[in-house]
């Protein structure tokens, strides 16, 4: 079930997370997982991260000293437990709750956040695509105080291209009719393993929307 986790394991010299059997992320993503940490923890403040993953953007989150507070929901057990391991020598107030951000973000008041990082695992093949992200928009927009951030992983089409296009055709126009008053995106370069399933670009285009 959507519960299950598979421990992380090597492949060569990276780190793989899998969940349902298949490989969700990789140690080869670190700056992609850096740049959505910068960008959002730009104006510090509280920051909230929908998905643990490898931690590797709970720990560049974490090394911002203007972050006064860093919210975690992950809703695998597992993950959650490694994640409220990690948080006990975080820097930062840490506060990890396992559970599907459908369940959690209502218990949450409108402008509570200056910062969201959204890279979760999607509930169903359907959401493989978007990773429920164009479901969150809204929400983020309603948690994020006017001047906050929010970045997500994106990934469509099969070339760098594709992605751009899709990105400026639907993604773009979406999160500007919620009510983002910027919109931008960056390209961010990176080497995937000879054998990742999932990805073969040598880039991921990294999102900034802007309250």
């Amino acid at each position: 079930g959507i519960g299950q986790r598979s421990f992380t394991w090597s492949a060569g010299e990276c780190d793989v997370l899998a969940i349902l059997g298949q490989p969700v992320m990789e140690s080869w993503e670190s700056p992609y997982m850096i740049a959505m940490a910068k960008s959002v923890c730009a104006v510090g403040g509280r920051i909230l991260e929908v998905g643990f993953g490898l931690g590797i953007s709970a720990a560049a989150i974490d090394s911002f000293p203007d972050v006064v507070e860093h919210v975690i929901f992950e809703a695998n057990e597992q993950v959650c437990g490694q994640a409220g391991l990690w948080s006990d020598g975080a820097a930062r107030p840490t506060t990890v709750y396992q559970g599907f951000w459908q369940d959690l973000v209502d218990d949450f008041p409108p402008e509570s956040f200056d910062g969201i990082l959204f890279d979760c695992f999607p509930l169903t093949a359907a959401h493989y695509r978007d990773g429920e992200v164009v479901e969150f928009f809204p929400f983020a927009h309603k948690l994020l105080r006017s001047g906050g951030i929010f970045a997500f992983y994106f990934d469509c089409g099969s070339s760098w291209a594709e992605a751009e296009r899709g990105f400026l055709a639907d993604t773009q126009p979406l999160l500007e009719k919620i009510g983002f008053s910027s919109v931008r995106f960056s390209d961010v370069p990176v080497s995937p393993r000879k054998d990742c399933p999932y990805f073969w670009k040598d880039r991921f285009l990294l999102p900034v929307a802007t309250k």
